[in-house]
This record gives structure tokens, sequence and C-alpha cells, in this order.
């Protein structure tokens, strides 16, 4: 088996906003840990970016409309030797054509191993994997924004834990949006906050594709497996808030159990002992 290195790239994604006509130029950069084996040698393509609606599956192979973007990127270099501990940075350039129409274009630049080079520099340790930035621009022009929020939901019982939250969003415009959702829990008892924690936002940000609808989902973790909590999901997107507050009863199905066995040791103490006095009242009559 081949032995890999773990490199890095930076920044995992970019939103720019590009007029047609316009020269852009950004920089990603691929990092060898202090801590690899061996030199690494790298190259770099770009590929369209999109998602399958629903599932969000990365695709990263079709062609589409607003992939056009991949025939207006080039590189100053396109492949590169990393010795560990060291980092380059590939600077590329973004030519939108005058005739660019506008709405959403999507790319992926990817890194990864370059085995020609890797050979050429008797480097044995290659990465079998890629890694990809991907770059959401906005092209000004003709842009249509609309979309909506769908289902908020919150489970109103849940027998393990992690508590999981979902909202349906949909994007009916020609370019990507982001939606805005802020998950707070707290101890339904005593109103304490639970999460997010003291001096964190508990917000995510969600980019949803044109054309694409999803149910994003968020697994709230790190709570006790027994009580009763009260969580907020609120979500902001184009303009719309959708706020809901749901009482989430957490009980184990162990737990279930010991509290009807439990009931039942009580219960059958009860009337075992009804049964008891009612044996030595006959008896005394």
């Amino acid at each position: 088996m081949e032995e890999e290195n773990i490199f890095t790239i930076t920044p995992m994604s970019r939103k720019i906003e590009l007029e047609p006509g316009e020269v852009y130029e950004g920089t990603v950069t691929v990092f060898n840990p202090v801590d690899a084996k061996e030199d690494f040698a790298w190259k770099v393509s770009v590929a369209p970016y999109s998602v399958e609606s629903g599932t969000y599956n990365a695709d990263l192979a079709a062609e589409t409309e607003h992939s056009q973007i991949t025939k207006w990127i080039t590189f100053d270099k396109v492949s590169g030797v990393l010795a560990p501990n060291e980092k380059a940075e590939i600077h590329y350039t973004i030519t939108v054509p005058e005739t660019a129409a506008g709405g959403g274009q999507y790319a992926a630049i990817m890194v990864g191993s370059d085995a020609a080079g890797a050979a050429a520099q008797g480097i044995s340790i290659q990465n079998i994997y890629e890694m990809a930035s991907i770059i959401y621009a906005r092209i000004n022009g003709e842009i249509k924004r609309a979309g909506s929020v769908g289902e908020n939901k919150i489970p109103g019982f849940v027998t393990a834990m992690p508590i999981t939250v979902s909202v349906e969003l949909e994007n009916d415009g020609n370019v990507h949006e982001t939606a805005k959702i802020r998950t707070t829990v707290k101890n339904f008892l005593n109103g304490a906050q639970i999460y997010p924690l003291s001096g964190e936002e508990g917000i995510v940000e969600e980019v949803m594709m044109p054309d694409t609808s999803r149910y994003v989902t968020r697994d709230i973790n790190d709570l006790s497996p027994v009580g009763i909590y009260e969580v907020t999901q609120s979500v902001t997107y184009l303009g719309q808030t959708s706020d809901n507050t749901q009482l989430v009863v957490a009980c184990p199905v162990w737990f279930m159990l010991l509290v009807a066995l439990t009931f039942g040791v009580i219960v059958f103490g009860i009337v075992r002992a009804i049964m008891r006095h009612r044996r030595i009242k006959r008896s005394l009559m």
C-alpha cells in the first residue's frame, strides 16, 4: 500500500462578485505539513462545481450554464514540489467575458498529487485524493433572487442523542444565496441556556445553489441524555424569517424501562399491601 502525505489548502471556499469584462486575481495556498514524511509533488486543475438538488452531493463533472467560469480561469503555474513545512501560493486569474450573463458561476480549484512530477523527483509517497477550493462567483447583470423557507422542524421526543433539527430551503433564483440558522437550547426546568456556550452565537451559514432545494440538518450534541429542553431554531433567508420553539423530551429506552420497572414494583407493593390488609381484616372478623 502506498503511503500518503496529508496536505492542506486554503481557502476552502471563496465568494466573489464580478462584472462582465472584469479580470480578477486570486490565490490558493497549498501546505505540506512539518510532519510530512517526504516532499509533496502537487498539481492544480479546475473543475465545474454543482450539487444534486435534495441530497446536495457535490458534482465535479457536469457542465452547466453555471459552470462556464471554468473556461475563464488560468493559473500562473500548474505543478510544483513542496518540502515538509513548506507552502506554495497558486495564483489564478478569472477573465470574465464582456458578454457574460448575470447570475451564479461555480468552479472547484482542485489540488492533488502529481504522479509524473513525483516520479521525476523520485518521490514515493503520493496522495490518492484531491482537495477542492470552491469558487462561488456572482456575475452582475440580470440577477434573479427567489426562494423560500419550508418546514422548520424540531422533534418533540428523542430516545438518544443528538437532537437533530432541520429546515427545508429552496432557491428558485439564478445565483447562490446564504441562509443563516441559529439554534439555542435551554434547560426547561430552570431556563438556563445550555447551547450555544457563553460567548458563542450558535449560527451556521448554509449556501444554497441556484435552482435547488434541500433539507439542512444539524445535530445538537453534548446534552444530557435525560431531560426536558426548550429548543429554538431561527432561520433567516432571502429576507424571510422562520422561528420555531419546541419542548423536547429526552428519554433513553433504558430509562423508560427503569421507570416502568420501578413503577411496576411500586404498584405490586401497593397491591400486595392491600391484599394483606384485607386478609388480616377478614381474620379478625
